[in-house]
């Protein structure tokens, strides 16, 4: 059985501002690595919120 899995960069590229992404708990080192890596290779920002329940790490473009 394959999953698709979204690519990280890619996904927070394409973000506009505003716009909000989730990735699974498990990847929240990735994203987060990912996030501040973008953000000041493009001079954008991103704020990151983790949900427990849900087991759910949300990336928002803020600017």
């Amino acid at each position: 059985m394959t999953e698709n899995v979204l690519k990280i960069r890619p996904a927070l590229v394409e973000l506009k501002v505003g716009e909000t992404i989730s990735f699974p708990i498990s990847r929240l080192k990735s994203v987060r690595t990912q996030a501040s890596e973008l953000g000041a290779i493009y001079e954008r920002q991103f704020k990151t919120k983790t949900d427990r329940v849900a087991k759910t790490i949300e990336v928002t473009r803020v600017s």
